[in-house]
């Protein structure tokens, strides 16, 4: 868990404050919300005003703020970790490949987007310029490649579907993914959020609020960048686990932050 003197970015603090509101949430119960997180008051003002220009919050009226246009498409697209499990299919063997050597690498902001795009998506380097993954993804080729360019992977990549590797040269998944690392996250992040659920009533409303953000923020990464490879190489059933027991950690943590919220909202009448 972050530490308490290390503030929390301003812009994903704030977004996800209103959007847990469910109702006009004012400027002064999110500069006492982000306080909690070491933000202060100046950068929670400063990160309004931006959020505002650019359609992510509007105004209701003078001080005083809701979801924007933009934010509300944003927090429908990140709500499908929900569905993570629905993502994959059986695996028969195949491999979905991404070759990139043509691209260059001098160009180092467009090869970060590149290496986030297949990150996001699962792929590995197999060799320089050469990525995979398995096709265990219930989306098309054609949708997978549609994903790709929208995260940032450039147009001119050529995606497309791989099979018979030699045995002797082909794929090796402890290779490409750190596969006990990533089975250790399944079990810790469900333990981690187990232990925490049996013991927040003891803590005071506010703590509980910041621990269980902070807690659900880094288990919500973990599940947006798992490469959610197949059972034969990881443990999707504890995968599946993790992301079960956070669909009820979350539904705990919005009850906590909107008991918070309106004991603030509550305090300013």
């Amino acid at each position: 868990m972050p530490d308490s003197d290390c503030p929390y970015p301003a812009k994903k603090l704030i977004l996800n404050l209103v959007k847990e509101a469910q109702q006009p949430i004012s400027a002064q119960v999110m500069v006492r919300m982000a306080e909690l997180f070491s933000v202060e008051a100046n950068n929670v003002r400063v990160t309004l005003n931006r959020l505002t220009r650019q359609d992510l919050l509007d105004l209701t009226e003078r001080g005083v703020y809701v979801l924007g246009s933009a934010a509300r498409h944003l927090a429908e697209r990140q709500s499908a970790w929900r569905l993570t499990e629905d993502k994959v299919r059986p695996w028969e063997g195949q491999w979905i490949a991404i070759y990139t050597a043509h691209l260059g690498r001098r160009d180092r902001k467009m090869l970060r987007q590149r290496q986030r795009a297949t990150a996001m998506l699962g792929f590995s380097e197999f060799y320089q310029g050469l990525l995979i993954r398995p096709d265990n993804l219930q989306a098309s080729l054609a949708d997978l490649t549609e994903q790709l360019f929208h995260l940032g992977l450039e147009s001119e990549a050529c995606v497309f579907r791989a099979e018979g590797f030699s045995q002797e040269s082909g794929p090796s998944p402890e290779a490409l993914w750190p596969i006990a690392e990533i089975n250790a996250r399944y079990r810790d992040n469900t333990e981690e959020m187990l232990n925490w659920r049996s013991s927040f009533e003891d803590k005071p409303l506010d703590v509980a609020a910041r621990e269980c953000f902070l807690i659900g923020d880094r288990v919500l990464r973990d599940i947006a960048y798992d490469p959610l490879l197949p059972e034969e190489i990881v443990d999707q059933q504890a995968r599946s686990e993790m992301v079960a027991t956070m669909a009820d950690f979350d539904d705990l943590g919005k009850s906590i932050w909107r008991e918070l919220i309106s004991r603030f909202m509550a305090d300013q009448t």
